[in-house]
């Protein structure tokens, strides 16, 4: 039995972040991995903005693969629209060492790692939870955080409370690709990626190694591996990947839809166990770490005062709805309207968008994190929008 003040379950980068955060107060934390490796399988697109790199404590040149300052979006029948150019918006990012260098940094601190161990019981108890796992370790800690991803069991047992839907993600790492170093290339439609889009990630300075990809809805008619396959088809693909090779296959699942209630007596679920995932792009790191940021405070401030009661706990969803919720609830709705487009409708919008006016707008006040900074200054230039998003503007 070993005791703990913080139990965190997902060796993640969200649990991980929350785990140095709260020993470097010196605080005693364990965090459960149930993968044999941190960072291992990759399950992600590996697309960042640069906030991140203001959050955590890593190794950027290491890190960061290539940068992005823009994005080719292809409607169904190819027509561009291309946003950005100017300035770097995002990075390609190695998401195993990214991965385990926040992992490095909790052990620094003094956290306890534990790799191999999925958790199969959870039992709660006056004043602690007590965990055990596959590997026959048995722990309590004053706070339980989940971390554990999409199909979290601290959340499907200890709340009531599920995400609103799930995407099927698929992928792989390729290379003898021909892009643009500078873009990602993006294909919306709903033949070729129901419900979302498929992605072209350059992930070096030549263009010549990337990250493919795509995500489906769950009303999609075909398994992901389909769609996938079909991508090396698509004659409007097919120009960027005709040679290419796969290195690494990648895939996953990415909850949509925050949980109404993300905390009660000694426990908090943060990252995709939460689903604070932006609805828009699919990307839970940065949304994830921003709310790993109030997790970790709220934990250290419960363990100062010896207050783990759900009442206390509430200032961290308090806290994290503040930054990101009104964010993430519109994204949902945009996501709505997304969902409901055909690809006629696709075509039409992107055609319009192209507008140089209207592409200048997007330049200057486009932002991957927070997609509603666009929203009044694009309306006021876009009239042929309001029909669209009657639901939206009523918010």
């Amino acid at each position: 039995m070993f005791k703990y003040d913080i139990g965190i379950v997902g060796g993640g980068p969200i649990g991980g972040f929350v785990a140095g955060k709260t020993a470097e107060k010196k605080y005693s934390v364990a965090i459960f991995e149930k993968n044999k490796q941190i960072g291992l399988p990759v399950n992600c697109a590996g697309l960042v903005t640069p906030r991140v790199f203001k959050i955590v404590n890593t190794n950027e040149k290491e890190i960061i693969q290539n940068k992005i300052k823009g994005a080719n979006i292809h409607s169904p029948s190819n027509k561009i629209l291309t946003i950005g150019g100017n300035k770097i918006h995002a990075f390609a990012i190695d998401r195993t060492k990214f991965d385990r260098d926040i992992i490095k940094e909790a052990e620094k601190q003094g956290a306890d790692i534990y790799l191999n161990n999925n958790v199969i019981s959870i039992q709660k108890n006056k004043g602690y939870y007590e965990i055990t796992t596959s590997e026959k370790n048995t722990i309590r800690c004053k706070i339980l955080i989940g971390a554990d991803g999409p199909f979290s069991k601290i959340r499907d047992r200890l709340f009531p409370y599920q995400p609103k839907e799930y995407l099927r993600a698929i992928g792989a790492e390729i290379t003898n690709t021909t892009l643009n170093p500078d873009f990602i290339e993006i294909f919306i439609g709903n033949k070729i990626a129901p419900g979302f889009f498929v992605w072209l990630i350059p992930t070096n300075k030549d263009g010549t190694n990337a990250r493919i990809g795509l995500c489906i809805d769950q009303k999609a008619s075909q398994p992901p591996k389909y769609y996938f396959k079909k991508l090396f088809e698509n004659k409007h693909i097919k120009p960027y990947i005709e040679k290419c090779k796969i290195t690494k296959n990648i895939g996953g699942t990415i909850p949509l839809g925050v949980l109404k209630k993300t905390y009660d007596e000694h426990v908090m679920l943060v990252g995709d166990a939460a689903a604070q995932v932006k609805p828009t792009s699919g990307g839970g790191i940065y949304p994830g770490l921003c709310c790993a940021t109030h997790c970790a405070n709220t934990a250290i401030e419960a363990l100062d005062k010896n207050d783990f009661s759900s009442f206390f706990l509430k200032r961290y969803q308090k806290n994290w709805e503040k930054d990101l919720g009104f964010e993430l609830k519109i994204g949902m709705k945009f996501r709505k309207i997304f969902k409901s487009l055909t690809d006629k409708q696709f075509d039409t919008y992107v055609e319009k968008f192209q507008d140089p006016k209207i592409v200048e707008i997007i330049n200057e006040y486009g932002d991957i994190d927070y997609p509603s900074k666009l929203v009044k200054p694009l309306l006021k230039k876009t009239p042929f929008l309001l029909r669209l998003l009657p639901n939206l503007i009523k918010e």
